[in-house]
């Protein structure tokens, strides 16, 4: 709201009295001297007095603005200084006295600023994490020394910074950009810099109205937590490569065993089984570890058309022959034939849903494999018609060596399974879950995937 003019009238009226006093006795002097050239300069001396006074009326009027912005201020002022400009007539000892008054104010306000700059400069400094403050125009504004030791070895050039004079990225400097430009937080995991690794999250700078005024990148150090990571894929790798060696070799000599049943005892047949079965499952629980720890190791999975029809039509065979007593029966429904993915790790899905269904269903056994897509993302939906899941434990199946009940434990499985699955959508940047209402209804898995391209040639069988 603009303040009401007030108009100096203190300092008006006393300049006019100045002039008046100054005047007046020239007038009067000349008068004394020569009536009739008084006369004469009578009504030009008036006149001239006039103009002054007008003049000198609007000369003043700006100092009115100034004195209606200081009764806008007054407010602010302490006590003392605000009674004082209440009583105090001379306009220009009102500017004075607040000026002195803001004068005050405005260096302990910087004094202020600056002992709260130094207080955030020492907690910056004191994170452990790396911390980059950019403008804008990519100009770096602040750096902790994390920073600078990490990604500027503290070397001074003489230049302001730009972002690109530090990153060579593209992925950096595209999510600084992307803050810049829309003002979302975006993150970046395992950037790789001098042999480190770097966790980054960058979020916007804002200022009045919210508006984006910088970016601010925080470099969380991961090198240590990655290196234990890749230990432990190693270790787990090398331990199931080492024991997989003795338990083929357990299997062998159990199977020729088992081939001359005829030359043992009768009740050594049902050791033998139970040692080949046990083999059999060590094995496997190996297999599945050495895969886990494989897709937990990938940083990137590679993206390509995967044709479903193929891959379901590859899978189909071996789960029969895996199954020779059951009565299954396979339907697709694919709104989507083409998804984006790695073949192999999409066919190990498949692979782990549809044996899952075959292994806790009953000999008769229907499987629906269905795609679609929705809003940009591809959906995979493997559907049986087995025991059917309770649901407090739908949030719980894809732990590792979960079990849901005694009545599942009689087809032993390696309890990784559905972990392995869950594991891979992820690292396809998706998520399952598992839909049930329950024992007898049946049990629908639901893989959500993001699509770059999609496909929509639909195929019913």
């Amino acid at each position: 709201m603009k303040p009401k003019s007030t108009y100096p009238w203190f300092f008006f009226f006393r300049i006019i009295q100045l002039s008046f006093l100054v005047f007046f006795p020239v007038l009067i002097a000349i008068l004394i001297i020569d009536k009739v050239v008084f006369l004469r300069i009578l009504p030009l001396a008036l006149l001239g007095q006039g103009f002054f006074v007008f003049f000198f009326f609007r000369a003043t009027k700006p100092l009115g603005t100034i004195l209606s912005k200081l009764q806008k201020f007054r407010g602010e002022l302490p006590l003392d200084t605000n009674i004082k400009l209440l009583y105090e007539k001379d306009e220009w000892a009102k500017i004075e006295t607040a000026l002195n008054d803001a004068d005050s104010k405005l260096k302990d306000q910087i004094n202020q600023t600056r002992l709260e700059n130094e207080k955030i400069g020492a907690i910056l400094e004191s994170i452990y994490d790396a911390i980059l403050a950019i403008d804008p125009f990519e100009t770096l504004l602040f750096s902790n020394s994390n920073f600078r030791k990490s990604f500027q070895n503290d070397k001074e050039t003489g230049i302001i910074p730009k972002l690109w004079h530090v990153f060579e990225q593209q992925e950096v400097l595209s999510s600084f950009r992307n803050v810049l430009k829309d003002g979302n937080p975006q993150s970046l995991k395992t950037l790789v810099h001098n042999g480190r690794y770097y966790d980054l999250t960058v979020t916007p700078l804002r200022g009045v109205e919210s508006k984006v005024i910088g970016a601010l990148g925080v470099f969380h150090d991961v090198t240590e937590f990655k290196l234990t990571e890749q230990m432990r894929v190693d270790f787990v790798a090398n331990v199931s490569h080492e024991i997989r060696t003795p338990l083929t070799s357990i299997k062998g000599y159990s199977q020729v065993l088992h081939a001359n049943k005829a030359k043992f005892p009768e009740e050594f047949e049902g050791f033998l089984v139970k040692i080949l079965a046990n083999t059999e499952r060590m094995i496997a629980l190996f297999n599945d570890l050495l895969n886990l720890s494989v897709i937990e190791s990938k940083n990137v999975i590679g993206e390509e058309e995967v044709q479903l029809s193929p891959i379901l039509g590859g899978i189909i065979p071996n789960i029969k022959t895996n199954y020779p007593d059951k009565k299954i029966e396979f339907k697709k429904d694919f709104g989507l034939e083409t998804i984006e993915g790695d073949p192999r790790l999409i066919e190990m899905v498949l692979t782990n849903l549809i044996d899952n269904a075959c292994k806790y269903s009953g000999k008769e056994i229907t499987i629906t494999v269905m795609s679609s897509e929705a809003q940009g993302k591809a959906y995979l939906r493997v559907k049986d018609n087995g025991p059917g899941i309770e649901k407090e434990h739908l949030q719980r199946i894809f732990e590792r060596f979960y079990r849901v009940d005694s009545s599942r434990e009689a087809s032993r499985g390696t309890g990784l399974g559905l972990s392995i699955v869950k594991h891979i959508i992820m690292k396809h940047g998706g998520r399952i879950w598992a839909e049930s209402e329950g024992a007898g209804t049946g049990t629908t898995f639901v893989m959500e995937l993001p699509s770059k391209q999609i496909l929509n040639l639909h195929t019913v069988d």
